[in-house]
């Protein structure tokens, strides 16, 4: 589990997740009324996830302070909701408690901090874009509008063209969220540059 160089929050990137609508879209609820998935590590089986229509069995090996590993099970309930134009969704129930109360908040995804599948409010987790600065985040969104368009993230190189299957008002609303995205960084760099150069003067 990393934190960034200056000492900034754990991210959802580096901690390990379940996602319950990824699943649900693999179909895995629909075909069988049970599934399992189990994790290892040189050949020692380190976590196992059974799941159910309405929960998810999370068994795994914690080691405590004193080294030696302990068997933990979890159980989280998989909780459905209507979908607006028919069907059902599955949401996981966050089951982490803090003084005493129960999170229960619905999420898609759940991560595993020190063995204990959570939602990212209760690990407290940030994102890697949230720990960029401000005046790099917007030069990262341009790169990734790129790179979704099949283009390179060297943004000395031309912008991509329309992929083959893509509509015209998509690429079009892309190519103005990248130049908003370039051009805001570009402002943020001109006035850290114009201070940087007046503070040396």
């Amino acid at each position: 589990m990393s934190r960034d160089a200056y000492g900034g929050k754990t991210t959802v990137e580096s901690c390990q997740s379940i996602d319950v609508l990824h699943w649900n879209r693999l179909g895995y609820f629909r075909y069988s009324p049970w599934f399992s998935w189990v994790r290892t590590r040189d050949g020692e089986r380190l976590a196992s996830v059974e799941i159910r229509h309405h929960s998810v069995i999370v068994k795994y090996r914690s080691r405590s302070y004193s080294e030696d590993r302990s068997h933990v099970e979890q159980c989280v309930i998989i909780a459905w909701t209507p979908c607006r134009f028919g069907g059902k969704r599955p949401w996981f129930v966050c089951s982490a408690e803090s003084n005493g109360v129960d999170c229960g908040r619905r999420v898609a995804k759940l991560y595993s901090v020190g063995g204990l599948f959570a939602c990212r409010h209760c690990h407290r987790l940030a994102y890697e874009s949230q720990q960029e600065s401000t005046r790099h985040r917007g030069l990262g969104k341009a790169r990734k509008i790129r790179m979704q368009l099949g283009g390179s993230a060297n943004m000395f190189k031309e912008f991509p063209n329309k992929p083959k299957h893509m509509h015209w008002r998509t690429y079009n609303r892309l190519r103005r969220a990248h130049n908003i995205a370039e051009d805001r960084t570009m402002n943020r760099l001109m006035r850290f540059f114009r201070l940087d150069s007046t503070s040396i003067g």
